[in-house]
């Protein structure tokens, strides 16, 4: 699971995505990327734009992302 969890944050980093294409790009259910979500959110902030634009699909509706903290 730790390998599901750094791959979902690579494709969230800096990049919103809803959790439809999280899905298909982790190759995984949504309900997986959400449980794998829940399990990081502790120690990472996941941001949650409830009318942002997917980077992938181009849809407006939630979206999901994460900042590098050590980014300048």
């Amino acid at each position: 699971m730790p390998e599901t969890a750094a791959l979902i944050i690579a494709l969230i980093l800096e990049r919103p995505m809803c959790i439809s294409c999280i899905a298909t790009k982790a190759m995984l259910p949504e309900a997986a990327v959400e449980t794998s979500l829940a399990r990081v959110a502790p120690v990472v902030q996941i941001r949650r734009e409830l009318d942002g634009r997917c980077r992938a699909c181009r849809r407006t509706g939630i979206v999901l992302w994460l900042t590098d903290a050590h980014a300048s």
